[in-house]
C-alpha cells in the first residue's frame, strides 16, 4: 500500500466516518424520541380511554337501574295522581254554584242578597247548598276519601301541596258563605286573610293581589290557576321527567368531574 493510501486510511477515512455519523445521529435521536413520546402518549391515552369507558359504564348502569325503578313505581304514580285529579274535578262540580256566584255578582250585590234573601232568591239559589256550616263539613268529608293520605307516597310533596291548597280554598270559601248566611251580610273572600295565606303557598304575591283587587271573577281565576299548577306538576310526576333529569344531572356532574381530574393528570405527566 502506498504512503498516500495509508495516509487516507489512517486520517481521512475516520474523519469522513465521523462527519457522516454526526450528520445522521441527530435524525436518529429525533426519530427515537418521537417514537418514545408516541408510545408513552398511547399508553396514557389508553388509560384515559379506559377510565372514561368505566365512568360511562357506571352512568349507563345507574340510568338503567333508575329507569327500571321508575317503571316499577309508574302504575302507582298514575293511580295516585289520577285519584287526586278526580277529587279536584268532583270538588269543581260540588262548589260550582259558589264559584259561579262570585263570577256573576259584585260584592255589594252579594251583600244585598244576604241581607234580604226573600227579594234575591235567584242569587241565593247559587249558594243555597252552602248555607249550613255542619252540612258543608259533611259534604267536604264526602269529597275527601278516608284513605287519601296513601296517595302522598307516590305523588310527591309539591303535587300534594297544590291539591291540599285547592281543597282548602274550596272549603274556606264555602265556610265564608255559611257565615254570610248567619250574619245576613256578605263575608267577602277577598278580605279574608285565611284565603290569602292559602293562595300564597302556591301562587305569586303579585298575582294574588291582582285577584283580590278584582271586583268580580277572582275566585274562579284563582281556582283555574291552581288547577293549571296541579296539571303541570302532575305531568312531571307521571312522566318521571323531574326525577330522571335530576339524577342524570347529578351523574353527569360526577362524570365531568372525573374527566377533568383525568385530563389534569395527563397534562401533569
Amino acid at each position: 500500500m502506498s504512503d498516500t493510501a495509508l495516509f487516507i486510511a489512517i486520517f481521512i477515512a475516520p474523519a469522513i466516518f465521523g462527519f457522516v455519523f454526526m450528520k445522521l445521529l441527530p435524525g436518529a435521536i429525533t426519530k427515537y424520541v418521537d417514537k418514545e413520546i408516541e408510545r408513552r402518549s398511547d399508553i396514557k391515552l389508553e388509560k384515559v380511554k379506559g377510565q372514561i369507558e368505566g365512568s360511562y359504564s357506571t352512568l349507563k348502569t345507574s340510568m338503567e337501574m333508575l329507569t327500571a325503578s321508575n317503571t316499577g313505581l309508574h302504575p302507582h304514580i298514575i293511580d295516585s295522581v289520577s285519584a287526586l285529579w278526580g277529587l279536584i274535578v268532583q270538588m269543581k262540580h260540588d262548589f260550582s254554584g259558589m264559584v259561579t256566584f262570585d263570577s256573576l255578582f259584585l260584592a255589594n250585590e252579594a251583600a244585598e242578597a244576604f241581607q234580604d234573601e226573600g227579594s234575591h232568591q235567584n242569587l241565593i239559589a247559587f249558594v243555597e247548598k252552602h248555607r249550613n256550616e255542619f252540612d258543608n263539613l259533611a259534604a267536604n268529608g264526602a269529597v275527601l276519601e278516608p284513605n287519601l293520605d296513601r296517595h302522598r307516597l307516590f305523588c310527591g310533596d309539591k303535587l300534594w301541596l297544590i291539591f291540599f291548597i285547592v281543597r282548602a280554598v274550596y272549603m274556606r270559601s264555602s265556610l265564608l258563605i255559611a257565615r254570610s248566611f248567619q250574619k245576613h251580610d256578605f263575608d267577602d273572600w277577598r278580605k279574608d286573610d285565611g284565603i290569602r295565606q292559602l293562595l300564597s303557598a302556591v301562587l305569586l304575591t303579585a298575582f294574588i293581589d291582582d285577584l283580590r283587587a278584582r271586583e268580580i271573577g277572582g275566585l274562579s281565576i284563582a281556582i283555574s290557576q291552581l288547577e293549571a299548577e296541579f296539571l303541570h306538576e302532575a305531568t312531571r310526576v307521571m312522566s318521571g321527567s323531574m326525577a330522571m333529569a335530576d339524577s342524570l344531572t347529578n351523574m353527569q356532574s360526577v362524570l365531568q368531574l372525573q374527566n377533568a381530574q383525568i385530563a389534569a393528570k395527563v397534562e401533569a405527566n
